[in-house]
């Protein structure tokens, strides 16, 4: 699983970024892991809009969710 490593959260939004990479990683078909992208979008996207993220960390976790779905969908492609 990708880490948040240089991404600056509290620990109740760190939980969340966990939990929604989580579900990205574990997807079982294609269309779990876009749905579970799409939240995690939508969180940075909350995040990022209410001020509760640090200059360029907002890009960093949209970086990583990305990256874990590609991998998965990738992964996925291929069973």
């Amino acid at each position: 699983m990708a880490e948040l490593e240089g991404v600056v959260l509290s620990e109740k939004m760190q939980r969340e970024a966990d939990r929604l990479l989580a579900q990205i990683v574990r997807a079982d078909s294609m269309i779990i892991a876009v749905k579970a992208g799409a939240r995690a979008d939508g969180f940075v996207l909350g995040l990022d809009t209410g001020g509760a993220l640090r200059a360029g960390d907002a890009e960093r976790l949209y970086i990583i969710f990305e990256a874990a779905l590609v991998e998965r969908l990738k992964t996925l492609a291929r069973s």
